[in-house]
Formats: structure tokens, C-alpha cells, sequence
């Protein structure tokens, strides 16, 4: 036998094995399923999964903060996270691991109408600016004035309003995502001004990352390495056949096929997280730091118990 053919029959022996032995992976998004996913559904569709012998079933989760607590309580394999809200969980006690990325940029920032005579962020100043997450968003929104340098403001809770209280003018800006509530506000006619949160003092941050139990990766690191292989490569072919991916994704949700969705979905392209990486020691240093002293964080954690690269591909 072949050196070639014997590592062939491992591999397939490995899959094989993996698919008799494991249960499904239960894999909880970080909010229902919208372009940010696409990698996800690819190697659903093309049968990554299927190949490296996993069963994944991704579900949304009832509530944005949900996902990281799901995964602490090991209900779920792999939950989908901000970076933001996985170092405040930890910092919380929650048993948690990160091992890989979906996105590996900020998307959050302000969002603003030209209509309303806003151009820069100076404009804001003696406005009032909508947010609906807190204790955070009250966090980077101070942050973005202070580094402009506007002081006269007030930050209201607009609970999940945000949208319509800006298009009523309530307020005049609100925190948003800049691949989706800028294209909304087009579709309706008005030109968005979007002044982008890593613009204005804020460290750069992975937008969604993938953790889990430290069990899980201890326990069944090879299933581990699966996902992190498959996601890998669903990504890489997402980059490499855009339109392909976007297709087979609307094909999975046929209602989401429409001109803010398809935008949304171009934008965020370039900030899918090649090889899955999420493994910048810099990236994690600043955040922490950045978060200690806003007391969104109540100590720093050495990197080696933050994530583990084991699964990543070798460059």
C-alpha cells in the first residue's frame, strides 16, 4: 500500500469514527441569521461538515446575550460572540475558551442622516444619540466623543428603536452596524453618515468569535478541529466564489433575498476572518486594557487562558 493511499484511509477511518462516536455539534448564532453567517451555511451546503465527520445544528438564539451563558452551561457545543462580549463574560467567571473567528473586524460605529445637516462627528455635539445595549453602548459612545473632542451630548436608551428613532428625529445619531442599518436607511430613501467606532479611539476587536466550554476543546478537540477546518475552508471558498456563497445561502432563506441583504452581504465580505484566525495577540491585549480601564472588565487574563490557536491551520 501507498504511503499516499494509507493517509487517505486514515483520514477517511478519522471521519468515519468521529461520525459514529459524537453527537451533533449544537452551534448557537449571535443573532438570527443574516449575512455576517454565510460561511456557516456554505459548509453546510457543500458537506465541509460532512467530510471531517461532524453533525452541526446552528440555531439562533432567544436573546443577543444569550449565546456566551448557553455555552458556559455547556446547552450548547459552539457559541457565535462579540469579542467585546466574550472578555466581559470571562471577567464575569464564565468558563469559556475562544478557538476561532468568523469576523475579524469591528462593525459597530454611529450612524447619522446627511438629512439632519450631520456630516462630521462635531455635528452631534449638543444632540441626542440613541443606543440600546447597556451598560456598553453608553461605554464606546463616550469614548467616540471624548476622542473627537465633543462634549455636549446626551446618550438616551432607545431600546430596540434605534432605526425609527432616528428616521423621527429624536434623536440624531444612533450605534449601529455599518453592513446592515446604513443600507436600511437607504432602501428608505435618506443618506446615511456612518462614522465607524475603531475611527475614534476605540481598539481594533473580532467582531464575532467562536467559543465554547474548555471542556469541549479538551474533551473533543478533534471535533474541534473539525468545525475549525470546515468553517476554514467555507470561508475561503466564500471569498473565492462570492456569488456562489450568497446564493447558496438564499437558497437556506429565501425571504432574506433582497437589495439591503445582498449589500449587507458585499460589505461584510472583505471582514470574513481568513483561516478562521483569531489569534493577534495585540488585538487582545488592547481590548483588555482598553476595557480595564472602563470598568467593563475587572482584571486582565493572561492570553493562554483567553484562547487557544490548536486548531487554527498552519500558515
Amino acid at each position: 500500500m501507498s504511503r499516499r493511499l494509507f493517509g487517505v484511509l486514515l483520514l477517511v477511518l478519522v471521519a468515519m469514527t468521529l461520525a459514529v462516536r459524537s453527537e451533533p455539534l449544537r452551534v448557537s448564532l449571535d443573532f438570527f441569521a443574516n449575512p455576517n453567517h454565510v460561511p456557516l451555511y456554505v459548509a453546510e451546503s457543500l458537506g465541509y461538515f460532512d467530510e471531517v465527520g461532524i453533525e452541526v445544528e446552528i440555531f439562533v438564539p432567544a436573546n443577543p446575550s444569550d449565546p456566551v451563558k448557553l455555552a458556559a452551561a455547556r446547552s450548547v457545543e459552539i457559541a457565535l460572540t462579540p469579542q467585546i462580549n466574550y472578555l466581559i463574560a470571562r471577567s464575569e467567571d464564565l468558563p469559556l475558551i475562544a478557538f476561532g473567528a468568523l469576523i475579524d473586524h469591528a462593525l459597530g460605529g454611529l450612524l447619522a442622516l446627511a438629512e439632519h445637516g450631520v456630516a462630521a462627528i462635531k455635528d452631534l455635539a449638543g444632540q441626542h444619540v440613541g443606543y440600546s445595549l447597556s451598560p456598553l453602548e453608553p461605554v464606546l459612545w463616550t469614548t467616540v466623543f471624548a476622542c473627537a473632542e465633543v462634549e455636549d451630548y446626551e446618550l438616551v436608551n432607545v431600546g430596540f428603536s434605534t432605526v425609527a428613532s432616528l428616521l423621527a428625529g429624536s434623536v440624531r445619531a444612533i450605534g449601529a452596524f455599518r453592513n446592515y442599518e446604513p443600507f436600511e436607511i437607504e432602501r428608505l430613501g435618506y443618506t446615511p453618515v456612518f462614522f465607524s467606532q475603531e475611527d475614534f479611539c476605540i481598539p481594533a476587536t473580532y467582531e464575532i468569535i467562536f467559543v465554547s466550554h474548555p471542556a469541549f476543546v479538551s474533551d473533543r478537540s478533534e471535533e474541534a478541529a473539525a468545525f475549525v477546518d470546515a468553517v476554514s475552508r467555507a470561508i475561503a471558498w466564500t471569498v473565492e466564489n462570492p456569488e456562489a456563497a450568497l446564493a447558496l445561502f438564499f437558497e437556506r432563506f429565501p425571504e432574506l433575498d433582497d437589495e439591503v441583504n445582498r449589500k449587507s452581504y458585499d460589505a461584510t465580505l472583505p471582514l470574513f476572518a481568513l483561516g478562521a484566525r483569531h489569534d493577534d495577540p495585540d488585538v487582545w491585549e488592547s481590548m483588555q486594557a482598553y476595557l480595564l480601564e472602563t470598568e467593563l472588565m475587572a482584571r486582565i487574563f493572561a492570553l493562554e487562558e483567553l484562547y487557544t490557536e490548536r486548531f487554527l491551520p498552519i500558515e
